[in-house]
């Protein structure tokens, strides 16, 4: 591996369409899950702690391993299919229609990447949670740089529960980089043109049902499609 070597990995906030309001204000950066560790555990004084950060089995998962946070407290019972808030804050939870005890929480996220490159996103199972004791994330995987869909949140409620809650702050995913170079983030914002190409993949099979992704991948590649949204998204770099 070559220490120096790194993939630049461009992410956004998906944000909806028809909503008239811009939820930018909601979307705190992913941060890397090995900063924090390090931070915490150096400030302990157990030597056995430190040891295991430093150990190339935990080093090598985590460093490539990005968490987002709750951006605000979020409380809601599920009532006849429908979310109904508890306290004074929302947060754009939406049931899903044709599965029980499912529902899309928050906002979403997009990222792409110029390099062959998968992400997967898992629970936070490195982190202290309130909303696990109530919930558990879907896990997905798929290659950035030959498809540009939008992360959803998607989440199951345990058993017959019919309660959430997450609180302010906490972890809520992870997004690992399945390589062993250096992940550096950049910022984009959607502009039309991107927002139709996620949302075309996103519902893909709603008009080309029962295809692997492989096939995707290879179409995806072919049109030319990589090409145009990384053009547009040179055009729309935050920073």
């Amino acid at each position: 591996m070559n220490k120096n070597k790194r993939k630049i990995v461009y992410w956004a906030p998906w944000l909806p369409k028809q909503d008239e309001r811009h939820w930018n204000i909601l979307y705190i950066e992913p941060q890397k899950l090995l900063s924090k560790v390090v931070k915490e555990v150096s400030s302990l004084d157990d030597i056995r702690l430190k040891n295991m950060i430093r150990c190339p089995a935990f080093n090598n998962i985590a460093k490539n391993i990005f968490y987002i946070e709750n951006p605000i407290r979020t409380e809601f019972e599920v009532i006849d299919g429908n979310i109904k808030y508890i306290g004074e804050h929302s947060y754009n939870c939406n049931p899903n229609e044709n599965l029980k005890n499912t529902f899309t929480y928050g906002g979403s996220y997009i990222f792409f990447s110029e390099d062959d490159l998968e992400i997967m996103m898992t629970a936070p199972y490195f982190s202290q949670t309130e909303h696990t004791n109530y919930a558990r994330l879907v896990p997905g995987k798929f290659n950035i740089s030959k498809w540009f869909r939008p992360i959803n949140l998607e989440m199951i409620l345990h058993g017959d529960k019919d309660y959430f809650k997450a609180l302010e702050h906490e972890h809520m995913a992870y997004f690992q980089f399945l390589t062993d170079d250096k992940v550096e983030l950049r910022r984009f914002e959607l502009n039309d043109t991107l927002f139709k190409i996620s949302e075309t993949c996103s519902k893909v099979s709603d008009w080309w049902a029962n295809v692997p992704l492989i096939k995707r991948y290879d179409r995806f590649l072919k049109t030319k499609t990589n090409k145009l949204v990384m053009k547009e998204i040179k055009k729309q770099l935050v920073d």
